[in-house]
């Protein structure tokens, strides 16, 4: 039975993830943002992404011990959280109101960014392996959102100018980024030697944060400018 759930879930995470590229990027190149298509995109998105996070919730619920499962769920974490929020993000604005769940959330990822950074450092430790740097990464990234939501939320930073668009394109970047790096981890390896060095499966790893961190300059910056922000 457990071989069946497995085999299911995963082909609805493999479904899901491709979905989840194919649409997040279409989101990003269709031109009039806040328009039909790109509404109709970013939900085929949303909810691929939220198919992603309940199948790697459901790897760990079968196979709590492996440590790949445990990477999954990271993922799926770290990418569904600026997901969530992103379309949250769209309800506020016309002020900064968090409903209790938003709340929730914004913990739920600070309490998980911690958890992250403790793992990495237990693996570090006891179970030094090619995870680790992934961990401790992710870790960071989580408790920069949750920081950053949680003063919004208290009132400790100020929402500025079309907050709520260039948050929700932030937040989504973000999203698309994590999805991008779990394609990276999972795939990418198989057609590289198997000699290859872990500076380099590293490098791969890290290397869609790294660009979409461009992406995500470049855009603010095009939108500030027709904005007339700058």
């Amino acid at each position: 039975m457990k071989e069946l759930i497995y085999s299911l879930g995963i082909k609805i995470h493999v479904l899901a993830g491709t979905l989840s590229l194919l649409f997040g990027l279409a989101a990003m190149l269709i031109k009039k943002k806040g328009g039909k298509r790109h509404n109709q995109a970013g939900i085929v998105f949303y909810w691929s992404m939220a198919a992603v996070f309940v199948t790697t919730v459901l790897f760990m619920v079968l196979y709590p011990t492996q440590l790949k499962y445990h990477f999954f769920l990271t993922i799926g974490i770290v990418s569904f959280y600026p997901t969530y929020s992103g379309k949250r993000i769209l309800k506020m604005k016309k002020g900064i109101s968090p409903e209790w769940f938003d709340w929730t959330a914004a913990y739920i990822i600070l309490f998980s960014g911690l958890a992250m950074i403790t793992y990495a450092a237990y693996l570090q430790i006891y179970l030094p392996n090619s995870f680790t740097v992934l961990f401790f990464v992710f870790g960071v990234f989580s408790l920069v959102q949750a920081i950053s939501d949680l003063k919004l939320f208290f009132g400790k930073k100020s929402a500025t100018k079309l907050h709520w668009f260039f948050s929700h394109a932030g937040k989504m970047i973000g999203a698309y980024s994590a999805a991008v790096t779990a394609f990276c981890v999972n795939i990418v390896p198989r057609f590289l030697p198997e000699n290859t060095s872990m500076s380099v499966l590293i490098f791969t790893w890290v290397a869609p944060s790294i660009l979409f961190a461009f992406v995500t300059r470049y855009f603010f910056k095009k939108y500030q400018k027709q904005f007339k922000m700058v």
